[in-house]
């Protein structure tokens, strides 16, 4: 999937409209099947009689289950409504995003609407000659599947509202974008050789691109840019990433090249996809600032919720698991030749790392358990790796804790169990020379 299919994909996961006009559509379509199959097929020609049923009946029930339906619609659409309030109201407004992503609300909403739009088309297209027996039938079948549908969505808003299920789904995210982060090292060539690419671009004339927009970086299309460097033989600094907020005038990159009119052939704004937000689609260090204000959040005065901040801890720390023993994508990237073309400004793994456990050691240096929970992360992290590198980054940002925590103001028995923590930590990311 590119970048586009990515943000055009994220984009309708979270629109309201999708799914409910689907199915009113799909609704509107299969009164018109229902209706022309009662009007061309006649049931004594398979051999059975359809009970009486007038078409004043019909038009009578078909009213009632369309004011119904469109009640309840109502109800679901307030229910939806008081639901966002709530959660963003407790848990902060970025995780709404995460809310609309699901699509069984969406989905229940679409099945009344369609619902009454289907009673309503049967309703005006009767004529006095019509037997409406399987048409009413259909239409009690979508009320009944409407009725489990509500109940089901009740049940779901009811778990939805939990703090655990709101961390699983960004986790989970999360998880998926830093695979899909490592995972672009296999489409590409990457390397760290940042001198080879500094010998290629030396003696160049150095051109300067800015942004005439202003937004958020949603993606960035590497390719598109690679195809340039290759058909002017140059080579490119890349200054911004996903996620990087950019006002009109700002670089957006550098291009090194002796062409003269290497510049002028593109408008290196179609390079980079701004939005009003950010999205995790090339952007994986936004879920974590989504659990890391959650855990904020639930550890501020007014709610006062570690067991929320734990979940958080743990849902980073998943996360996290994914890529410490796997390799990341280096910042210079080759084109077939081996030539180095593009200098990224991508994350690497202590910037990941420091992106979880910063804001979690100065949030958390007053809070037993959950100080307990961060270090219990690193000791689980650290015993899945070997690399030396990657041990040393936990052990630092395990030491930048220890060193904050103020151990005048801790119970002997609280500033024993975490130093059990620490010194089997230490152990760990100290068992390879």
């Amino acid at each position: 999937m590119n970048r586009i299919q990515a943000i055009v994909s994220e984009n309708l996961q979270t629109n309201v409209w999708l799914i409910p006009s689907a199915l009113c559509a799909a609704s509107m379509g299969l009164a018109w099947a229902v209706l022309a199959i009662e009007q061309f097929f006649k049931p004594e020609l398979l051999g059975f009689t359809p009970g009486a049923l007038s078409v004043a009946a019909a038009r009578q029930i078909h009213g009632v289950i369309a004011s119904s339906v469109f009640s309840i619609a109502g109800v679901t659409f307030s229910v939806t409504m008081v639901a966002l309030s709530l959660t963003s109201g407790q848990y902060g407004p970025k995780v709404i995003r995460s809310y609309l992503e699901d699509s069984r609300s969406k989905f229940t909403l679409g099945l009344f609407l369609g619902t009454g739009l289907y009673s309503l088309s049967c309703l005006s297209s009767y004529e006095t000659s019509d037997q409406p027996y399987l048409s009413v039938t259909v239409a009690l079948g979508l009320t009944l599947l409407s009725l489990a549908g509500f109940i089901q969505f009740i049940h779901h808003t009811a778990t939805d509202l939990q703090a655990d299920k709101i961390v699983e789904r960004i986790g989970c995210e999360l998880s998926n974008s830093l695979t899909e982060f490592s995972g672009s090292s296999t489409r590409r060539q990457h390397c760290d050789d940042l001198l080879a690419w500094r010998r290629f671009s030396r003696g160049k004339r150095v051109t300067i691109f800015a942004s005439s927009l202003s937004g958020y970086v949603q993606t960035v299309d590497y390719d598109a840019i690679m195809q340039w460097c290759e058909a002017n033989n140059a080579s490119v600094q890349v200054r911004v990433r996903a996620g990087d907020f950019i006002l009109p005038g700002s670089c957006l990159l550098k291009l090194h090249s002796n062409a003269q009119d290497a510049g002028n052939t593109v408008n290196v704004n179609k390079f980079f996809l701004l939005g009003p937000i950010r999205t995790s689609v090339q952007d994986p260090e936004y879920p974590i600032t989504q659990l890391n204000q959650l855990a904020a959040r639930a550890l501020s005065p007014g709610i006062n919720d570690p067991g929320t901040a734990i979940t958080c801890v743990h849902g980073l720390a998943k996360g996290l698991a994914e890529v410490i023993d796997h390799d990341l994508p280096g910042k210079v990237v080759l084109d077939n030749a081996g030539t180095p073309r593009l200098l990224l400004r991508l994350t690497d793994f202590p910037g990941i790392v420091k992106a979880i456990y910063a804001p979690l050691r100065q949030m958390a240096h007053s809070e037993i358990s959950v100080l307990i929970s961060v270090l219990d992360s690193l000791v689980r992290l650290a015993a899945l790796t070997t690399r030396v590198e990657r041990l040393a980054t936990l052990q630092r940002h395990a030491d930048l804790l220890w060193t904050e925590i103020d151990k005048d103001q801790k119970a002997t028995h609280d500033l024993a169990d975490i130093a059990q923590r620490y010194n089997r930590l230490k152990k760990l990311t100290g068992r390879f020379p």
